[in-house]
């Protein structure tokens, strides 16, 4: 998966919203679009968790010690399913504290968290407890760009390469140096 099939389904859902006078009559178009975000949040939480999984495997790749390399990469999905904002900051302070305060700068100058702690627990409500979204497809679209641009703050603080970068999602936006 990636961010461009979540880009997709966005352009998808913002059309299937805009085409509510269209719909048959037996569709009621506020649950067609309440469907839509559900499932959306549902698509890009699962992409925020590959992205982040992505990311750790090249970091834990970089390691010359077979051995520490195949424990780091046995545990790296246990760490990056965790993936609110605390849960990677203990993730990143176990690499160092450099990384996880330079994490929590970004954000602060940014404060892309709302977005990403959002998507986070809507997909939880969705997924536990089989309640629609409490956020609107405009949101979903303003959040997505916000996960991008923390995604690429992650991945700036593991020192992973804008080639690297790439290779996970060409969408993931890098902080400018």
């Amino acid at each position: 998966m990636s961010l461009i099939l979540f880009e997709r389904f966005l352009v998808f859902a913002e059309q299937a919203a805009s085409s509510k006078p269209k719909l048959p009559t037996e569709i009621d178009s506020d649950e067609l679009n309440s469907a839509l975000v559900s499932y959306g949040v549902v698509l890009l939480h699962s992409h925020m968790e590959q992205c982040l999984q992505s990311a750790m495997e090249i970091k834990c790749q970089r390691c010359s010690d077979p051995e520490v390399r195949a424990f780091a990469l046995s545990i790296r999905d246990d760490k990056t399913g965790k993936i609110g904002l605390d849960a990677l900051k203990q993730t990143l302070k176990r690499f160092s504290q450099t990384s996880n305060q330079a994490f929590k700068d970004y954000l602060v100058a940014f404060g892309g968290d709302a977005a990403w702690e959002s998507i986070r627990n809507n997909r939880h409500t969705i997924g536990h407890y089989g309640t629609p979204a409490s956020c609107s497809l405009a949101d979903l679209r303003s959040y997505y760009g916000d996960i991008r641009r923390v995604l690429g703050f992650y991945c700036d603080v593991l020192g992973l390469t804008s080639a690297e970068v790439a290779s996970i999602s060409s969408l993931i936006v890098l902080p400018t140096p």
